[in-house]
């Protein structure tokens, strides 16, 4: 019910807007996605965004499993980003991240049946830099290649002490912080600024993993995303993305692990307050609104997904 509420709220918002606000104003681009604009020369900008969820249901596509393990995943990342302009329609963006992570689950059988146990990781993740080169400029439109590399920070070797006994990171790589891979990625951006008061922005980033520790490598991954914004004020906006994953099974010892992976999509109200020119602080609620699940049949094992993600987002520009 709350996620109805707050959606519509968003929308009664867009259609009594034209009432509030005449003068042209650009809003802010979107929370969980990325834009078309590359920073011109000398600019620079810093934001943190913090994301958080929780898994607790197992599915088969979109139906829910029984998980005899009854797992519950919570995760917290909180990215630090640095961006800049060097001219010539070129900027750089770096991206740190601290991610805590909890995976509880409970022994199915065996004299320790029923007994549930928490593993805990917390630190430094993997971190990316990422190039961006705008293409074209007309008459409010914007379209931006780019180009990075994820860099192998975090790290992947902590062991875990459970009722079972120790928990190699061989075993336990979905909590480890980072993933001990160089990957590869390739994004494409585009910006729309509308008249009266409105902005579209869209952006398509392909990830191209490569195996990394404990012969582990996770799956490559699409993330896409469309949204509008609206100005409501010189100071408020409201925002609506859509937002979607594509995320291939991972593998280890070259073996597909099949429940990990599948296709996810989001919708993602938000609203912007710019509190003066430098500083402004963005909030959105991310709820799922369609989700496919890979499915281990051997096993009966279904793959882990949230329901919704809470995200804020704190920026300064120079």
């Amino acid at each position: 019910m709350k996620k109805i509420v707050f959606s519509l709220s968003i929308v009664v918002s867009f259609l009594v807007a034209n009432e509030v606000s005449k003068k042209n104003i650009v809003p802010m681009g979107n929370v969980m996605g990325s834009t078309g604009v590359v920073f011109p020369e000398g600019k620079a900008r810093i934001f943190i965004k913090n994301i958080s969820f929780m898994k607790d249901k197992a599915y088969n596509g979109d139906e829910e499993v029984q998980d005899i393990q009854n797992k519950e995943f919570k995760m917290n990342i909180t990215q630090f980003v640095a961006r800049y302009g060097f001219g010539n329609n070129f900027d750089v963006r770096a991206i740190i991240s601290h991610k805590t992570r909890t995976l509880t689950q409970t022994i199915p059988k065996g004299d320790k049946k029923g007994t549930s146990f928490d593993m805990k990781n917390s630190g430094l993740g993997d971190s990316m830099i990422i190039a961006r080169y705008l293409i074209l400029k007309k008459k409010g439109m914007f379209f931006s290649v780019g180009a990075g590399l994820k860099l192998p920070t975090g790290d992947t070797s902590k062991t875990f002490n459970t009722p079972m006994g120790e928990k190699e990171s061989k075993d336990t790589m979905i909590i480890q912080n980072g993933s001990g891979s160089y990957d590869y990625l390739f994004e494409v951006g585009a910006t729309q600024i509308l008249k009266n008061n409105a902005r579209i922005d869209a952006q398509f980033m392909y990830r191209q993993s490569t195996k990394g520790a404990n012969d582990y490598q996770f799956g490559n991954q699409i993330k896409y995303n469309i949204g509008y914004s609206y100005a409501l004020t010189p100071s408020f906006d409201v925002q609506m993305e859509l937002n979607g994953i594509n995320c291939q099974k991972h593998t280890q010892n070259s073996i597909k692990i099949d429940y990990t992976g599948g296709n996810f999509l989001y919708l993602t109200p938000g609203i912007h307050y710019k509190v003066n020119k430098h500083f402004d602080i963005s909030t959105a609620y991310s709820y799922m609104i369609k989700k496919d699940v890979n499915y281990d049949s051997k096993t009966k094992t279904g793959g882990l997904s949230e329901d919704n993600m809470l995200v804020v987002k704190v920026g300064y520009n120079f």
